[in-house]
């Protein structure tokens, strides 16, 4: 209901009889009113609900065609208790009169109505529902400021000028671990520990004079705790300390500063393993055109093998570095968890050893998921050797699946669980635990406990940006002596059927005289695709960026046959640049290189076009296989 006083005030006139309304709507009009009239009640019920407020007064004639008046009035009263009625009646009764006054109604009067009579009811009527609306404002405000000093989430306390504590709410019970009596009966200083050293207030304070700073508060168990008091002086005689405990703040200010530095480290990593990743293909693919070079007697060629292998530990690296920073583009395909630990539990056995045993628990029937399967199998992994390192003289190691309903946020160390429904995967040990001073920091990269030489610092960060990528959540619980959990949170899937590992697509046939657009801003690799494309017979069209691309394919008369496009070029990406070009050339096959991009959006486009990918640092037979088993599908399978 809105309240307020409007001029002039809402009236409603319901009449059958027009000449009727026509008199009193004029009388009312030329003392400043300005009625509403309606012949009736339905009439006037819809007026009274269009009208800005509920009718101030509302004069109902008793006898109306579709409605009896006093139920009309009943119905007006059910919009506004506020409302003042007037009944107005040709046929007077005592019967209708006490009727009248058991209905509410303000005042009785008979028709033909008296102009003088009119003014006087209706001023007196205003006059009432103005004093009772008033009243029911100051009562709401008074509720309202009630509810706010009790539901407010700062320890409120209300002090005279000696510092008498006069009242108190809720959260300063609780706070201070007294009840609302024991507060009431203590002073400032009894409750802020150092609120001694301010002087009592003297004389008339001035209306909302304002002292903030730092006190010390024992709370409720015990402990001295940091708390910010803001003190108002609002009232003569009476002053506000709104009390907050900093503990939790400056929580959340060290989890916030530590959610900024795993963004920035994210950065770094994403950016180092961007240029990595071109100088890894070029390191890998051209040891592997000088292995063709070579006769297999060649003692040369066991050197550029170890090459090859020094390429793959570093690219296995720069991968865990994009997992963390969750700038990798994933393969997520809808995932049965249970398959995923049941498909790899004979792995895990061989690399726990005989001292550690390995329990699974897994869920009846649990939920799908979306996630990169051979993401998820390493994060498990990385997972499983951590538990095993954390047991030196063995013990018990269990991997269970649940699913999980949150009605309710779930805080923990390393962030929140926001509500929803969840498959959760969780790998637990009875090992060591690990130190509260060591868990802020564990999903760093490159932090790790281990003695030299015994770990990359990498597998929980990897297994981090793996899990927040896959849109999940990673929770860790751990205690000193009784062992350590790690929970992976991942969002139900709600379409699709789960996929198997050993899903290959058909082999493909070799197709060696195309013609494809390369597309690739680091000139060293460009030049090496185009050396190796054009060795297996195609026919290679060079741009350095998207616009060349596109001018190049434009000026270009025959057919072509396969766009291949990093996903990041400078000015528009990969993906712009085959929208545009499949635009003019509806069969086009597109297969895009990765070696990393920090556009979340780029990634979850180039997926869901269910485009074919290579992952930078690629070998000649990977580029050369891949370019080959797509030429080789049929317009319909390609993409």
């Amino acid at each position: 209901m809105k309240l307020g006083l409007p001029e002039p005030l809402p009236i409603l006139v319901v009449d059958d009889d027009r000449q009727m309304l026509r008199t009193i709507g004029d009388i009312l009009r030329l003392s400043g009113y300005s009625p509403e009239a309606a012949m009736t009640a339905g009439q006037g019920l819809e007026l009274a609900e269009r009208m800005p407020v509920p009718p101030a007064i509302a004069l109902v004639d008793l006898r109306l065609p579709d409605m009896d008046g006093f139920e009309l009035v009943n119905r007006l009263h059910s919009l506004s208790d506020l409302t003042q009625v007037v009944i107005l009646t040709g046929n007077a009764s005592i019967e209708s009169a006490v009727r009248a006054l058991r209905e509410q109604s303000y005042d009785y009067l008979i028709k033909p109505v008296q102009p003088e009579r009119l003014l006087d009811s209706v001023g007196r009527a205003g006059d009432r529902w103005q004093r009772r609306n008033a009243e029911v404002a100051m009562r709401d405000s008074e509720d309202r400021l009630r509810r706010i000093f009790e539901h407010v989430g700062d320890a409120l306390l209300i002090t005279d000028d000696a510092r008498r504590i006069i009242d108190a709410n809720a959260a300063a019970c609780e706070l201070t671990g007294l009840d609302i009596e024991q507060l009431r009966a203590a002073t400032l200083s009894e409750v802020l520990i150092d609120a001694a050293s301010a002087p009592p207030h003297e004389g008339r304070p001035s209306t909302l004079s304002v002292r903030q700073g730092e006190r010390r508060l024992r709370g409720r168990d015990g402990a001295v705790r940091i708390v910010d008091v803001r003190e108002t002086a609002f009232a003569p005689g009476l002053h506000v300390h709104s009390i907050r405990d900093l503990t939790s703040q400056r929580k959340l200010e060290e989890e916030l500063h530590q959610s900024q530095k795993m963004d920035a480290i994210g950065r770094l990593a994403g950016g180092v393993a961007h240029d990595f990743n071109n100088l890894l293909t070029a390191i890998t693919c051209y040891s592997d055109v000088l292995l063709t070079t070579f006769d297999e007697s060649d003692e040369r060629c066991e050197d550029l093998r170890e090459i090859q292998k020094a390429a793959r530990r570093a690219a296995a690296l720069t991968g865990q570095l994009l997992a963390f920073s969750r700038k990798q583009i994933l393969q997520p395909s809808v995932l049965d968890l249970n398959a995923v630990v049941t498909d790899i539990e004979k792995m895990l056995r061989r690399v726990i050893g005989e001292d550690v045993r390995l329990e699974t628990a897994l869920d009846r029937a649990p939920w799908m998921v979306r996630a990169d399967r051979g993401q998820v199998d390493q994060v498990l992994l990385n997972l499983v050797v951590n538990a095993r390192d954390a047991m030196p003289n063995g013990g018990l190691l269990r991997i269970e699946t649940r699913n999980v309903t949150l009605a309710a946020p779930h805080p923990h160390a390393h962030g929140v669980v926001d509500p929803g429904e969840y498959v959760a995967l969780e790998v637990s040990d009875a090992g060591t635990g690990i130190e509260p001073a060591v868990l802020p920091h564990l999903f760093e990269p490159f932090f790790t406990t281990k003695a030299p030489g015994k770990g990359t610092g990498l597998g929980l960060s990897t297994a981090y940006g793996v899990v927040r990528q896959s849109d999940g959540h990673i929770e860790v619980r751990s205690s000193i002596g009784h062992g350590t959990a790690f929970v992976l949170y991942f969002p139900r899937e709600l379409t699709g059927v789960a996929s198997r590992p050993d899903e290959k697509p058909a082999p493909a046939s070799e197709s060696n005289d195309a013609t494809i657009l390369l597309a690739e801003d680091d000139a060293p690799v460009r030049e090496l695709v185009r050396t190796m494309l054009s060795k297996k017979g195609h026919t290679v069209l060079c741009a350095a960026n998207g616009e060349e691309a596109l001018e190049m394919a434009s000026t270009h008369a025959g057919t072509i046959d396969l766009l291949l496009t990093d996903v990041v070029l400078p000015g528009l990406n990969g993906r712009e640049v085959a929208e545009r070009l499949r635009a003019a050339r509806p069969d086009l096959k597109v297969l895009y290189m990765s070696g990393y991009t920090d556009d979340a959006i780029l990634r979850r486009g180039i997926l869901a076009q269910r485009s074919s990918l290579i992952q930078k640092p690629f070998s000649a037979a990977d580029l050369t296989n891949r370019v080959s088993e797509l030429l080789a599908q049929s317009d319909g399978m390609a993409s």
